[in-house]
């Protein structure tokens, strides 16, 4: 294989020595034979002519391609950007929903949820509290290793330059579970996550690497936390970023030193506080279903001993439920719940891209088949076997189809930079996902670049007659345009979903609204103080230039989550759900432009040593107060059912999601309830955003020493909260246009053909007195008939897949009509103006040229 220019030498000289020896012993010289198939023989003696066939092949195909480059670049561009797409999506899979952690044995890892929670909807909750994952840890007879994880903010640095920090809180078995080795230092212990134990801290391989350029002599330095110095004990290994998938734990501490960081937050690791992940490593030889059954045995007792009588409503939370162990090697996120189905629904969408482009790229190589039929023929003619020119065209599909692999890997490495920015746009913090393409990635590419190799290569091969390959290429016309109907009543379903969604009437005026997040407990004011502190600021801020209205609330519309509880009237329970219950300020209303339609809204008069007032919504008033006048009426709010008149009713507002309906809602004064409550500032703007939004800044960071001040609009906050909408509608459009481009190209590829093959019958035409528009016509009609026949198939396919998509749509049905009619109008558009070229092209045919070249 190396020296094959010395073994030439070394056959023909042997060949010349069998010559001379015939000579000398016949007196003549007889040829031995075909000397040029004599040493093909001996080439295959050698074992190495495959490789030297493939390299004749690749040289062959390459000098092939490169005499028709719009052939190869549409060919190779098709499937690379079929293959991107799907790759761009795929990594995102499995970055998100497939990839296991970095960590020792990741497919032994389970993670514990509680199943058969009552009222839960799935009825499995994911979260436990600190005693409980201190009880299940005990159960050493179960597992070899298990510990509690979960995200948190830390903010770090000196008072004067506080900058928050990504991490993580874990129990002190954690790196143990996993099974990790330290880059420096050690990692945190058992010993580490002890009520009273010295601050200890463990920061990410990146952190440190970013922040202290890998400097070893951070290792036993403190660095500042929540004001409080803390202990850097070790660094996490290089790759590792945490169990909290999307979320890199820069700094990771353990859970019991909390109420030394945050003495006024310690509630957080008693048995009322459900907000720690649960992974373990079950001991060698117990599967996951004996982990069940034997957790079910002990998990009433162990429920009951971690939980003290006097949290009545935590025992009443896990009576009747049971521990569920489910696969824990990918650690956990709750962006799979969010993102899952949209996610395998772009899949399916990319696969119908792909779909198209193959086609695509078999109708090209259908035409250029035909085209080399004399070729073919005459290698035929001089003894080529059906198995060479089958693996020649094989090399040269080979050939294209993984210079589009590797072109689709490009593109799907920038897809997917993009594709992680967009999902970013609805956290409050940036998505950390490595979407650069893997070998899982690589691996899918190449298998859709081989497959598609081997089909295509077939395809173009010449083993099936010219009558045959000319009728295919017809069908794969009418494929692309069924595929791409699909694609376009898709998109247009998601871009209609994101329309109707932010056309939606809310309740309240969203547009010039800034607000502001400012959280006084945290500065250690209470009750009475922090009232006067919120005060404060809210006279301050409206005193700015250019703000119409201001208020703050304990939560704002479209934040992500709510507020509820139990409402009675008359002492008698409402429902047995609970209520959606906002404390607000004063001028709430008139700063979010939410119509009073009954009684009058909260003023400043409404304080702490004021009657309790609250003001309800249309549907509470509708709901529960149907007869009489609701104004006047008595609400009991809480367990301790404090007593509320209710002074107005006002329309029905949007709060946790654009697709609820609004519930009934019962509005209280902030002020009246205010306890170490955080707040967000509503300030109408009726100047420059741009100035108020700086002289916000200017007035409340003074007020704010060492925390973070975040103000955005309410338009970006509402936009966070389309994030999936967003995602949907900006690929699903992506893929139809894309989808739509390559049917028109096939579309128009197949009728150049047609026309060129045709062009003696089109001159003999125009010969005989068919004059140019009947000619255009004519290639127009087939072009109409082949997009009504993909049309007509691809229709009844979109209106039975559609509906697996209904739980994405809003505002309108998976059938919609007018989605359907506006996605078959652009196919034939596109059709149209794809045909029409070959057409005028046709009708420009000379008759006399044409009949001479014939």
């Amino acid at each position: 294989m190396f020296r094959r220019r010395k073994r030439e030498q070394d056959l023909d000289r042997e060949l010349r020595d069998h010559l001379e020896f015939e000579a000398q012993e016949r007196g003549d010289r007889r040829p031995l034979g075909n000397m040029a198939l004599i040493k093909e023989d001996v080439r295959e003696a050698w074992g190495w002519m495959w490789l030297d066939r493939l390299a004749q092949d690749l040289r062959y195909a390459f000098r092939t391609l490169r005499k028709s480059p719009a052939f190869a670049a549409t060919a190779v561009l098709s499937l690379a950007l079929g293959i991107g797409a799907s790759a761009a999506i795929f990594s995102l899979i499995d970055a998100l929903l497939l990839r296991w952690l970095p960590v020792y044995n990741p497919r032994e890892l389970v993670q514990l949820t509680i199943a058969g929670v009552p009222g839960a909807v799935p009825p499995l909750m994911e979260s436990f509290s600190y005693p409980l994952v201190q009880a299940l840890e005990t159960h050493r007879e179960i597992f070899a290793g298990l510990c509690g994880f979960t995200g948190g903010r830390f903010p770090t640095g000196p008072r004067e330059s506080i900058e928050d920090a990504n991490g993580a809180w874990v129990t002190g078995e954690f790196y143990e579970t996993l099974g990790l080795q330290p880059a420096a230092g050690r990692l945190l212990t058992p010993r580490d996550d002890k009520p009273g134990a010295v601050p200890a801290a463990v920061i990410g391989y990146g952190y440190w690497e970013r922040k202290y350029g890998r400097d070893p002599r951070i290792v036993g330095q403190s660095i500042q936390i929540f004001g409080k110095p803390v202990s850097v004990v070790g660094v996490t290994p290089a790759g590792f970023t945490g169990a909290n998938v999307g979320q890199v734990a820069d700094i990771t501490l353990p859970l019991a030193i909390l109420p030394q960081l945050q003495p006024d937050d310690p509630y957080m690791i008693d048995a009322s506080s459900w907000w720690i992940r649960v992974v373990a490593r079950p001991r060698p030889g117990i599967s996951r279903d004996q982990v069940k059954a034997r957790l079910q045995t002990i998990w009433p007792q162990l429920a009951e001993s971690a939980i003290p009588a006097s949290m009545p409503g935590a025992l009443r939370r896990v009576r009747g439920t049971w521990i569920e162990p489910r696969p824990g090697g990918s650690g956990w996120t709750d962006l799979r719940r969010q993102f899952r189905q949209p996610l395998y629904v772009l899949m399916a969408l990319t696969g119908l891209v792909l779909l198209i482009a193959c086609a695509n790229v078999a109708n090209l190589l259908l035409a250029r088949a035909t085209a080399r039929r004399k070729e073919i023929a005459l290698r035929f003619a001089i003894g080529a076997s059906r198995v060479r020119i089958v693996r020649q065209m094989l090399t040269e599909s080979l050939l294209l189809s993984l210079s589009g692999a590797a072109l689709g890997v490009a593109l799907a490495w920038l897809c997917s930079r993009f594709l992680l920015e967009l999902l970013s746009s609805g956290q409050s913090r940036a998505i950390a996902l490595d979407v650069a393409p893997n070998w899982h990635v690589l691996g899918v590419a190449m298998v859709v670049g081989i497959g598609s190799a081997v089909v295509f290569g077939l395809v173009s091969s010449g083993a099936q007659p010219a009558r045959k390959r000319r009728s295919a290429a017809p069908l794969l016309v009418v494929a692309q345009v069924a595929l791409s109907l699909l694609l376009l009543i898709g998109a247009g379903l998601f871009v209609r979903t994101l329309q109707n969604l932010r056309g939606l009437d809310p309740g309240f005026q969203r547009e010039d609204v800034f607000l502001a997040s400012v959280d006084g407990s945290k500065l250690g004011y209470r009750d009475a103080r922090l009232a006067g502190f919120y005060g404060d600021a809210l006279r301050r801020i409206e005193t700015l230039h250019g703000v119409e209205a201001a208020s703050f609330s304990a939560i704002t519309p479209l934040s992500g989550g709510g507020i509820s509880n139990h409402v009675t009237i008359g002492g008698k329970p409402i429902d047995r759900e609970q209520t959606e219950l906002i404390p607000v300020s004063a001028r709430y209303f008139e700063t979010m432009r939410t119509p009073v339609l009954l009684g009058r809204e909260f003023t400043a008069r409404d304080d702490a040593r004021a009657p309790k007032v609250a003001i309800v919504n249309q549907a509470f008033a509708t709901r529960y107060l149907p007869e009489g006048h609701p104004l006047g009426q008595r609400l009991g709010v809480g367990s301790q059912g404090l007593e509320y008149e209710i002074v107005g009713v006002v329309r029905n507002s949007i709060y946790e999601s654009l697709r609820e309906t609004p519930p009934p809602t019962v509005y209280v004064p902030l002020i009246q309830r205010i306890g170490r409550t955080g707040a967000v500032y509503e300030v109408r703007a009726a100047g420059s955003l741009v100035q108020v939004a700086s002289a916000l800044r200017t007035i409340l960071q003074p007020m704010l020493p060492g925390l973070p001040l975040e103000i955005h609009t309410f338009d970006a906050q509402v936009e966070r909260m389309l994030v999936e909408e967003r995602l949907m509608a900006t690929l699903a459009a992506s893929f139809g246009v894309l989808g739509l481009a390559l049917a028109a190209i096939g579309l128009y590829g197949l009728l150049a053909y047609t026309v060129a093959r045709r062009t003696s019958e089109i001159g003999i035409r125009m010969a005989l007195g068919a004059d140019r528009r009947r000619v255009i016509l004519m290639v127009m009609k087939r072009a109409g008939v082949l997009t009504l026949a993909g049309v007509a198939i691809g229709a009844p396919c979109a209106l039975a897949l559609t509906r697996l998509a209904r739980s994405l749509l809003f505002g309108l049905g998976p059938r919609d009509p007018t989605t359907f009619g506006a996605a078959a109008v652009a196919l034939l558009a596109a059709a149209a103006l794809a045909s029409f070229l070959p057409a005028r092209r046709a009708s420009k045919v000379d008759p006399m040229t044409s009949l001479r070249c014939e």
